[in-house]
This record gives structure tokens, sequence and C-alpha cells, in this order.
């Protein structure tokens, strides 16, 4: 059984490939012009080539660049907060923010991603650009937008291409993880509508429905007051707290609570739960106090609580419980803590490997919490749950950070 979760486990961290199976009928098929002259393939690539694609582009806004930096940066419904080179994204590789009405854009960085512009005149000799900038509105440490913006490579052409998605701080793999582009597509839009220099807000079908989550439909902006559209389709909580929460609700629970057993199993997911919002919003609140400090600092402070933590509130509230009831209560309190983390940070798609990932952490945790219980410690039998577990919850930290070697 613990193999074949830890095989789970290492199975979860392969991200599926996204290339396609011929890179050449990508590029001409899909190429869409952007104006008279060029041509873009609107899709983004973690290399120069078409082999490795990622997310699609989502929207083209048609005028200056440099006024549409400036209106994402300067006149947003929300304040603008630069982001210091040391608050920039981790790298994470593959593609695999709680935010208000208000926006507050600010710069951002991460891993290198790729876009191929072509002339008209000649489609197969484009350029591969990087991107002009990135832009975030949210929290680090918690969910936030993201956006790629690439702006044309010729001075005489204006047109900017986004893709913008939305990611969220994984505290496994201790890198942002992306949980869908259509909310974020939607974010965008809404930056740009009902303003008096912008003439239309639309949306055109170009079939770019082969990244994450996208629907082949893309935003199309005009800034300058053309009647066309602007491309084509081409070819084609505290810790303490919680914990003391627990206690009190635990001694004051009415009888219709039932038996101390189920009070106890109670107590053990809801520490589970305290614990894991802990970290997300503890985090989150430091991250905001101390504005200027590299995130990755707070995020180092609070991940022992996440990998020690976890495993030993688990083993101390399980004492009390039979094996049954302590498996349910430590995998389900995980499950459960995971469900109200995403619900609260406006997570609603997850990479199927994510999922995988949760589920063995819970299964983990589940076996701490049997070796831990009552009537396993008076067994004279060692039945070796407590190592699993162990085992397992250490392969579910392990594994997702493998490749920061």
């Amino acid at each position: 059984m613990a193999l074949v979760l830890v095989a789970l486990v290492f199975g979860s961290t392969a991200a599926p490939s996204s290339s396609s199976a011929d890179p050449e009928i990508d590029r001409q098929d899909q190429l869409v012009a952007v104006d008279e002259d060029s041509s873009l393939w609107p899709y983004t690539s973690r290399t120069t080539g078409f082999e490795e694609r990622t997310l699609a582009i989502n929207v083209v806004v048609a005028g200056d660049p440099a006024e549409t930096r400036r209106h994402l940066e300067e006149r947003s419904r929300g304040e603008w907060n630069e982001t210091a080179p040391e608050q920039e994204d981790v790298s994470a590789p593959g593609d695999d923010e709680a935010v208000g009405t208000a926006t507050a854009w600010g710069s951002a960085d991460g891993s290198t991603r790729y876009v191929y512009v072509a002339t008209d005149d000649d489609p197969t000799g484009g350029v591969w650009l990087d991107e002009s900038y990135q832009l975030h509105d949210g929290d680090y440490l918690g969910s936030r937008h993201h956006i790629r913006a690439y702006a044309s490579p010729d001075e005489d052409d204006e047109w900017t291409a986004i893709q913008a998605h939305r990611e969220h701080w994984d505290w496994f793999r201790l890198s942002h993880t992306v949980s869908g582009v259509e909310d974020s597509q939607r974010h965008v839009e809404r930056e740009f509508m009902d303003r008096r220099y912008v003439s239309a807000v639309s949306r055109d079908h170009l079939g770019n429905d082969r990244g994450f989550d996208s629907d082949g439909w893309v935003t199309t902006i005009d800034l300058d007051g053309d009647d066309d559209p602007p491309f084509r389709l081409a070819i084609a909580g505290l810790l303490p707290g919680a914990m003391l929460a627990g206690r009190v609700a635990t001694r004051t629970a009415p009888r219709a609570l039932g038996s101390p057993r189920v009070r106890h199993a109670l107590l053990l997911a809801g520490s589970l739960i305290g614990l894991s919002l802990f970290v997300r919003f503890g985090a989150i609140a430091v991250e905001a106090r101390l504005g200027d400090l590299d995130p990755r600092i707070v995020a180092g402070a609070f991940y022992p609580l996440i990998a020690v933590g976890l495993p030993t509130c688990t083993y101390y509230f399980a004492r009390p419980l039979d094996r049954p009831t302590a498996f349910a209560a430590g995998a389900v309190g995980f499950a459960t803590a995971i469900l109200l983390d995403y619900t609260l940070l406006g997570v609603t798609r997850l990479p199927v490997n994510a999922v995988v990932h949760r589920f063995s952490t819970a299964i983990a945790l589940g076996f701490i919490a049997v070796g831990a219980s009552h009537a396993e410690r008076i067994d004279p039998d060692d039945h070796g749950f407590v190592r699993m577990g162990a085992l397992l919850w250490g392969v579910t930290l392990l594994v997702p950070l493998l490749r920061f070697l």
C-alpha cells in the first residue's frame, strides 16, 4: 500500500507534456494577425520552440504599448504598489491572488515565457520574444492575478499581447501554481471597460484552446478607436487561538456531540484546519505588515509549521482515538483544511497532479494518526503505521522540491 502511494506521489509531480504532435502545424495553423504586417502565435512557450507550448495568449491590446502599461500601473482602480526585486516570483517550472474589486498591479517576475511573432510576408522567419514586463495583483504568499505582456518588437507597431492567469502560493512546491486563466482574463477586461480612451472591448474566437483551462476566446481591446478588430484568424487564523478554541469547544460542547471519541476526533480535525489556515493567512499578514521583507524569508519561517507541525499535531491529538476514527479524523481533517484554504483564496481549479499530491498527504497524516491511536499503542504487534505515514509524508515533502536540485 505504501509503495503504491509513494508511486502516486512521484507520478503527481510529472506534469503532462503540453507540446503538440506536430510543431509545424501549430505554427502555420495558429498564427493570428495583430496588425497589417505582423502575425502572432497565440501561445507562450517555455523555450524558443513550438514543442514547449504552455498557456494561451488571452488578451491583445491595440494601441501604444507604453499607454497600455501606464494604464495598468497608474490608472487601475486600486493603488499601484511596485514590487522590489527580492519580492519577485521564484522560478516555477511548468504552467501547470485574496483579491478584492480594487486592483493593485505591481511589477512581477518568474520563469521566462516566449511568444513567436512573424511578418505576413515571411511567416516562417519570425522571432521569439520574451516578456516586455510582468505585473501581478494580489499577495505573493496567497493568491494573485499574474500577467506576462509582450509588446511589438517593431517600434512602428502598436499592440501588446498579454497572457493573464491566476496563481497561488503552494506550500508544498514552495512556488506558485497556476489555477486558471478565465478569471484573470475577466479581471484584465474590467480594467479597460468604461474608460474614455478605450473604444472597444470584445472577444474573438481564435481556437487557441489547447492551453490550461483555455476556451479559445481572446479579449481584444482597442485603445485607438479603430472600427476593425485588432486581429483576425490567419490560416486557420492564529494557531494558538485555534487550538485554544478547539479545547474550549471540546469542554463546552453539548452532550449532543456524542462520546468523548467524537469530541477528540473533532479536536484532531480542528487542529489540522487551524494550523493550515494559520500558516496561510499568518504568512500573508506578516508579508503585508513587513512589506519590504523578502516574502521568501516569510515562507521559510512558516514552512516548518507545515513540514513538522502537521504530523506532530496529528500524532498528539490522535492518541485518545481508536484506529478507524484516528485515520478518518486525520485524513478528512487535512482534506477539509485544504478545501477551506483554496475556497478562501478563490481557487476553483487545480492541476490533476496537485490533486493527487494533496490526496497523498492526507493519507500520510491518516497513517500517522492510526499509529498514534490508543488502540495501536496498546497492541503488542507493531504494525508500523507511524513509520509508513512518516515515510509517505517525507516523500510528499521532498518530491515536489527535487526540481530545485
